[in-house]
Formats: C-alpha cells, structure tokens, sequence
C-alpha cells in the first residue's frame, strides 16, 4: 500500500485548470488491476483503459519493482550523451514482435510526437531522393493523430481543429472506413473500400503525396470505426503503385489492443513506419514510439544523414525500463490469448444488449476496443441532437454506475463510446463491467427519452 499521504484543500483542487474548464472530478486514491477508487471510497471499473493505455492493469508489481531498479540506478541521460540497456531493449523487443521488415525504433513522450516524427521522416525521405514536392500526408475525414501541429494536420477531426484555422493543413481527405453511414459505391467500394484512395490519389496529385495515414481501426474520434481485413492490404498495393510511403498510427491499436501485437498484422501488412504508445507504456509512464521498416532506414543511411529526430526525453533510461517491464510482463502472461477470449466475450454482451436496447446501434470493433453509437430510431439512424452532447452525457451515466467508458465522436456525429479494458481483465471481471455498462445504459435512455 502507498505511504505517502496528499493533504489539500478544496481551494487547491480549483488551481488545476480540467476539461472543460470547472468540471469537478473525483479525486483518485489509488488503483488495482482493472478497478480505480477514490477517495470517497467508490470504485470504478476502467473500462477504457483511461484513454485506450492501461494494457496490463494497475498496480503489476514487476512493473513498479522495474521503475524501481531502474530509478536507483539513473533515471535520466540525453540521448546523444548515453545510450542505456533498457532503451536497447526496448527498442529490439518491439521490433522483434513488429511485422516483417520493421527494423528499427526511435522513442519519444507521447502518441501525437510519434506521429509528428513520422510526418517529418516522410518529408526527408523523398527530399533526400530528390522528390521534395511530395510533402503532403494524407488522411481520412473523422480521424485523429494527435495535437501536436502536423498531427492535427493529418486529423479530420473538426472539433479539435477548429481554433487552429490557418495554422492547420487539410490533409484529412479520404472517407472514413464507416459504412454505417458513409456507404461506398462503384470502384470506390472495391479492395474492402480502400480503392477510393486509388482514386484520391490520382486526383490530388500522387507527386505532391509523402504518405498516406491511417489509425487500423478509428479510435475516439469514431469510436472503433473498423475495416474489414483486406483494407491495408489494398491500402498498402496503391501506396507502392503511387510510390506513397504508408504510416501505421497505433498509438491505440498497437500493442495487443486488437489482438495481435500491431493491427496491420490482421492483415499481413507491413508499414513504412508504425507510430505507438499507450499500450506499450499502459500508463505507467509517457512514451512513444515510431518504428521504422528498414527500406527507411536505409535511404538515411545512403543520404550519411539521421531520421528528423528531437525531443529532450527522448529514450530516457526510466521509461524506457518502465515499458520494457510492461512488454515483458504481457509476453510472460499470454496476455494475447486472454485479448482473444474476452474480446469475443465483451463482443457476444453488447450484441445482447443491442437486442434489449434498440437505441444501441452499430456494434463494431476488434479484440477489446469496441464501439457503438446512440440513436433516436434503429431504422432511420436518426441522431440524436448535436448539442446534447449524448457521447458525454452518456459517459456521465456510466461513470454514476461505476464504469469508465470514453466518449467517441465529433459533431455533429458525436452520438459514439468507446470501450478498451485493460487487456488482463477476467471473465468476471468482464460480466462486472457488462453490468455497469447496461446500468448505466438504463439510466441514459431515462434521461434521453430513448425506448427499449
């Protein structure tokens, strides 16, 4: 158990600026496994992870013993002074689970800088082979990379970009993998749907293109929008015929969240570079990291220049020992097989519940990260008003019920959750959030005026 006490007051709860600016929030006390409390006694199932992070639980203690260790010995050098063990490990063991192809690893401290990062490397590379119009990176409408600038650049995500106006590129062009509401017809529906970038690419310019990027499966800004296995396979035959390198974000995905360490593996697919984070580190400390297929790599190294690397922490000792104990501990537990029976388990319960609750629409999702939308009338798909705000009001209710869930969806489609337990949750454990979900589920419909 902790045996460091924080004492404040409420005056000093209010200097922390939250989201949105006077939300009051519970003040956490401590955590285990898949539970949270507070410190007025309640506890929560976390059954998004936090935001899709938590892979292995709170509290493991071959993690907090590895922080430990590492901490005793140093917890910071910069990564032009020193290299360390643990940040060579980290970075061989990630390769080693990543496609084939994928040779090496640079970290930094969050999911928007591994995207950022990928951004510049794809500029550098066609600029050191003598293309430097091919600067644009491409991406789907309803998606998010990060906030960081050219990570917001590569997002369709309009409530995030919207107080950035010019500042932003818009690179977000391609329809988003949903065909629950945006149907594809003709040759755009061909190769899984992904054949509408064949098209986008010929009609934007493939000379003015650097790469295309994709989150495997849309993450909060969708809530778990999922293409059929097939799409990055196409994706990643138009990207060679266009010469258009193809970034992998699996800052959610990666790391076991659907089942496979990355989720291009559903399609035996191997991207130029794979930008992740959260599951790898799940929460125990702030990293990311971009890995890099060796083609990459090697165009650097003919050029005698370096990949655009450039962040203070990057690598640093203590978090690359953190998240290496965290990989570690999930291939010594199977913790993949366990993704694989209670994916199908958390799957089998919200089609049950779909059935009771007509309103719940749209199941989709893989291996433990699932969403469904809200909906005013299953056969008309009718929304429910923008500015209700149903995804936050129906994380509010779950929250009333002791569950975590996360709020999915932008405006005026923000009517989505999403659902990413801890990859380590149990059998029972999953009955327990099934039930705080539909708990939650009932009052929300109450107040929504939503029938069974």
């Amino acid at each position: 158990m902790p045996t460091t006490e924080y004492v404040f007051n409420h005056s000093e709860i209010d200097v922390l600026l939250k989201q949105p600016l006077g939300a009051t929030l519970p003040v956490v006390d401590r955590a285990e496994g898949v539970y949270i409390y507070d410190t007025d006694g309640r506890d929560y199932l976390d059954g998004s992870g936090g935001a899709m992070t938590v892979s292995i639980g709170h509290g493991v203690r071959p993690v907090l013993d590895a922080m430990h260790d590492q901490a005793e010995r140093v917890c910071f050098t910069y990564r032009s002074h020193f290299t360390s063990a643990a940040a060579e490990s980290l970075a061989a063991t990630l390769t080693e689970l990543a496609p084939a192809g994928v040779s090496h690893a640079f970290f930094v401290n969050s999911g928007s800088e591994a995207t950022e990062l990928a951004l510049r490397t794809a500029q550098q590379y066609w600029r050191d082979r003598g293309q430097p119009g091919k600067t644009h990176v491409l991406g789907r409408a309803i998606s998010y990379h990060g906030m960081t600038m050219g990570a917001l650049s590569m997002s369709g995500h309009a409530a995030r970009r919207a107080d950035y106006g010019n500042l932003l590129h818009t690179f977000a062009v391609a329809p988003p993998p949903y065909p629950y509401r945006f149907p594809l017809s003709g040759a755009d529906a061909e190769g899984h749907g992904a054949m509408v970038w064949d098209r986008i690419l010929r009609e934007y310019g493939a000379d003015k293109v650097a790469a295309i990027i994709v989150e495997p499966v849309v993450g909060a800004a969708g809530g778990a929008l999922t293409p059929p296995v097939g799409y990055l396979r196409t994706l990643r035959e138009i990207c060679d015929r266009h010469d258009v390198l193809l970034i992998a974000d699996e800052v959610i995905t990666g790391m076991g969240r659907t089942g496979k360490w990355f989720a291009c593996e559903h399609d035996g697919v191997s991207p130029d570079m794979i930008a992740t984070g959260k599951g790898m580190t799940s929460g125990y400390t702030p990293m990311g990291a971009v890995l890099f297929h060796e083609r990459i790599v090697a165009a650097f190294a003919a050029t005698g220049k370096t990949v655009p690397f450039g962040h203070t922490f990057s690598a640093n000792p203590l978090s690359a020992a953190t998240c290496l104990a965290v990989v570690n501990y999930m291939r010594d537990q199977n913790v993949l097989e366990n993704v694989a029976a209670r994916g199908k388990q958390l799957e089998a319960g919200l089609r049950r519940l779909a059935q009771r609750h007509s309103w719940m629409a749209d199941i989709r999702g893989r291996g433990l990260l699932w969403g469904f939308e809200f909906v005013t009338d299953p056969h008309s798909r009718g929304l429910p008003d923008a500015a209700l705000n149903a995804n936050a009001l129906f994380t509010a209710h779950c929250l009333r019920a002791g569950l975590i869930v996360y709020t999915a969806g932008i405006a005026p489609l923000n009517n989505a959750t999403l659902l990413a337990p801890p990859l380590v949750i149990t059998e029972r454990e999953m009955d327990d959030l099934l039930a705080r979900l539909e708990a939650g589920m009932i009052s929300f419909a109450s107040e929504m005026g939503f029938t069974a």
